[in-house]
């Protein structure tokens, strides 16, 4: 029997990647002919997966709606077309489509969206099985004292402050630990490896920071506003947030606009100190 041709199309975020490609593992598992569409390339983390850089022949999409010209335009395909909103608005998306979209519960991660998604428009009930796989010769956490501070993200307003990250790092040479403010790496894959063979990992909601979570590294990311980083935050590991007592109301948004004051360095080394670096 024929296996059907589908194809996953993440949006243009490693983030985003790497949720998809969760996504792509299972679909595969259940007897799918799977491509997922998407500039980011993990090697040998995700062999037994095929990539392209455009869609292919298919039967048909399975979209990760990214609000820009691009998912619009495959959403106007003449080719069936599964889509998956991190969140909905009729207003700006345009009409529902039963059995074939999917809105995110925006009091769940992505992941477990995804899996939800999964089950709801193609019956399948998938496991925390990424779509990642360590290659043989890789050791998980070699460099246990090694803490991989990223303090970039897509986003400069999702920038913790460089020198509120360098106390961190102070702190850590001084107990021990080999603080390592994240290297440019040659390739997506050797990124995964690197992290991989790390002991923990300090960042803004970034790319890396989904990466580190999906292959599992004890991690902690800083973020703006609880509600948000529930939803958006990688799927595995803590989050800090300013605290709860921080006002966001209507008009002033002190707490979205200021946030980066409200979490001090102690509170992040507290963290690390009391759960990520126990681990």
């Amino acid at each position: 029997m024929t296996k059907m041709k589908l194809t996953i199309v993440p949006s243009s975020g490693l983030g985003d990647a790497v949720i998809m490609i969760l996504a792509s593992h299972h679909l595969q598992k259940a007897g799918f002919d799977v491509t997922t569409v998407t500039r980011h390339r993990f090697g040998k983390w995700t062999e037994g997966l095929k990539f392209a850089d455009e869609i292919p022949e298919t039967n048909a999409i399975f979209l990760q709606h990214g609000n820009d010209s691009r998912s619009q335009l495959i959403k106007r395909s003449q080719t069936p077309v599964y889509t998956f909103y991190g969140a909905y608005q009729e207003s700006k998306h345009g009409p529902w489509h039963p059995g074939y979209d999917y809105a995110a519960d925006l009091n769940e991660t992505m992941y477990q969206n995804v899996r939800r998604a999964l089950r709801t428009l193609f019956s399948i009930t998938a496991n925390e099985e990424t779509g990642f796989t360590p290659p043989k010769q890789l050791i998980f956490r070699k460099n246990k004292k090694q803490v991989v501070i990223h303090p970039l993200s897509g986003s400069p307003q999702r920038n913790w402050p460089l020198a509120k990250f360098q106390k961190v790092a102070d702190w850590l040479s001084l107990h021990g630990f080999e603080p390592v403010f994240l290297p440019q790496c040659p390739s997506l894959e050797a990124l995964a490896s690197f992290l991989y063979e790390s002991g923990s990992f300090l960042g803004n909601d970034s790319g890396p920071g989904h990466l580190a979570s999906t292959l599992l590294l004890p991690n902690c990311i800083i973020g703006r506003e609880k509600r948000h980083m529930r939803h958006w935050r990688p799927g595995w590991g803590e989050i800090i947030v300013p605290p709860r007592w921080v006002p966001n109301i209507k008009g002033l948004r002190i707490r979205e606009k200021y946030w980066k004051t409200f979490i001090t360095s102690r509170s992040v080394i507290n963290t690390l100190k009391n759960s990520i670096l126990k681990n």
